[in-house]
């Protein structure tokens, strides 16, 4: 599914026709990335719907809400605090760039902007105060992501990084005869290649321009200069005067595949549906998309474990054949140790092999019979008998294992079966379920797959409602890195008095003249509580600077040196 910048200045067009002038109600998150504000406009409520999601960023006005997690995330709660009651003062696109500036006024909090950037999985929905400072957002950004660019409560908001481009609204003919003239003699030079290089072109130097936009351009124009230069002049038109043309595409089974803001010539006409609202046709197009993208992925990954389970299995029945062939040969390994106790004398120590008179052959021949240069003639011998009675031990029980590793392989290819016909996502997770309560599928644990922002050591974060960030480490390891690599000078160092604990930190983030006693004191208790007496009703917490904590050379992981410090009790069995 496309959402370029064109697709979204269709959305802004209307999100100014709709709530514009009307005032946040409430605020509700229903995953990690996806966001619903309810905006009470004249006469009607509408539902705001912001998504970070890596593979469907989005933003439209929907009809219903969703399901809410029953603990709010702080950005929720953040959220809450700031924009519940701000009227919405504008709605603007950066340029034809995926990036909406919502702007709130708040009684309270003075004015505000809602900032979402569409960028896949760096996509992001960041609260900005008056000042330019980042109060919350949906996703936290630190320096060991991103150098350039970090998004973290208190830091400056520094828009995504980019060339400038082109806004079609300010083409006319004089400014694309000279992008072309200069395009020609770079980017269009290859003659072998035309439409791919006036795809390029395109994308490189208009904004909102991705992919699927640049190809409906040269297939309209078929890469001709005069028909391109039209065409362009015309999209600048659409979206001045908002005069979009929406359409609902669907597949060859009637299946809703894309929204794009005009028809397009890269499909047939019986499949797209003119729609009035490109906000109603992107909420009825996700409702189905990302329901169908759920169910293929759930079916992907019960597939997949299926199939390992019954792979691992078929190893399993091999394995059980060789101990079978094996077993086989139970009887001659007792009989080799046998030989070997009879020419204990005969044996030198360190040989690797014997030949040896074999008396359980009818005709006595010579036996070679290999050895473990390790071990001494009775050891040798004894290897041979333990052989003897795993083999004769094993095959008793391989003939059982067999059948009931046949069995379980014939129950996980009747799954499979059912896996692929399953309509629904509750039904293949109910199928795993049944599996794994079966012993058939192994128990998944689940695992953060984000980039970790502190090089894997565990440091915990904790987002204050007024938008203050505090760090703790969970061992020593992590108190080291997070004292000496993550924390800045002027950050408050925090870490219970005289008692092993953790260190905690309170990001500063430019912030001028302290924290203030509320945050110092809920970080304090952050410390407390994980200090060898957090059972104690009362803990003293020094606090300094950072800049006053030092490290000595050769010292054991966590322990440090400090200066200048003040200290609070606290009781770590108060609230936080």
């Amino acid at each position: 599914m496309t959402y370029d910048g064109f697709l979204l200045s269709a959305v802004v067009a209307e999100l100014r026709q709709t709530i514009l002038r009307g005032r946040v109600q409430k605020i509700r998150q229903s995953s990690e990335t996806d966001v619903l504000i309810e905006v009470r406009g004249p006469g009607q409520t509408y539902l705001l719907f912001a998504s970070v999601h890596a593979r469907f960023p989005r933003v439209y006005l929907t009809a219903s809400a969703t399901q809410t997690l029953p603990t709010p995330p702080n950005f929720c709660m953040l959220l809450r605090k700031y924009a519940s009651g701000a009227l919405v003062t504008s709605v603007e696109q950066v340029g034809m760039d995926r990036v909406l500036h919502i702007g709130l006024d708040s009684s309270e909090h003075g004015k505000l902007t809602l900032i979402l950037e569409i960028m896949g999985k760096h996509s992001n929905l960041i609260l900005v105060n008056s000042e330019g400072r980042i109060l919350g957002a949906a996703k936290h950004v630190g320096s060991s992501i991103s150098r350039y660019r970090q998004v973290l409560p208190g830091r400056e908001y520094i828009p995504p990084p980019g060339e400038p481009k082109v806004d079609l609204r300010e083409l006319d003919e004089a400014l694309f005869d000279r992008l072309w003239t200069d395009a020609n003699g770079k980017i269009l030079r290859d003659e072998n290649r035309p439409e791919e290089s006036s795809r390029k072109w395109l994308m490189e130097t208009f904004s909102g321009f991705g992919p699927f936009l640049a190809d409906e351009i040269v297939a309209r124009s078929g890469g001709d200069r005069n028909r391109v230069r039209d065409e362009l002049l015309a999209l600048g038109e659409m979206v001045a005067g908002a005069a979009y043309e929406p359409v609902l595409i669907t597949d060859e089974k009637g299946g809703e595949v894309m929204v794009y803001a005009m028809p397009s010539v890269q499909f047939p006409i019986d499949r797209q549906h003119a729609r009035p609202s490109v906000n109603e046709a992107l909420d009825a197009l996700f409702r189905s998309l990302v329901s169908r993208t759920a169910l293929e992925e759930e079916r992907a990954q019960t597939l997949t474990s299926i199939r390992r389970a019954i792979a691992s299995r078929k190893q399993t029945l091999k394995s059980i054949a060789r101990t079978v062939e094996e077993s086989q040969k139970a009887e001659r390994y007792k009989q080799i140790g046998e030989i070997i106790l009879a020419n204990l004398h005969a044996i030198e120590k360190g040989a690797k092999s014997a030949a040896l008179a074999d008396f359980f052959d009818p005709e006595m021949r010579e036996a070679e019979i290999e050895l473990d240069e390790k071990l001494g003639p009775q050891a040798n011998a004894e290897r041979y008998f333990k052989r003897y009675r795993k083999a004769r031990d094993s095959v008793s029980t391989a003939e059982s294992r067999r059948l009931l590793i046949e069995g379980e392989i014939a129950r996980l290819e009747s799954a499979l079966e059912e896996a692929e016909k399953a309509r629904t996502v509750e039904s293949l997770r109910e199928l795993r379920s049944t599996l794994t309560s079966a012993g058939l599928l192994r128990r998944e644990v689940s695992a953060e797959k984000q980039e970790s922002e502190f090089g894997g050591h565990r440091i915990r974060r904790i987002v204050t409602p007024d938008g203050w960030e505090i760090l703790y480490g969970e061992n020593s390891l992590s108190n080291d890195y997070l004292t000496q690599k993550v924390a800045r000078p002027n950050d408050v160092w925090l870490h219970a008095r005289q008692i092993t604990g953790a260190h905690v930190v309170i990001r500063m983030a430019g912030r001028k003249g302290g924290a203030p006693r509320p945050v110092l004191v809920h970080a304090a208790r952050i410390a407390a509580m994980n200090c060898d007496a957090k059972h104690s009703s009362l803990v003293p917490v020094d606090h300094t600077l950072r800049k006053y904590v030092h490290k000595p050379r050769g010292s054991a992981p966590g322990f440090v040196t400090y200066r200048n410090e003040k200290t609070i009790d606290v009781n770590p069995k108060s609230e936080v």
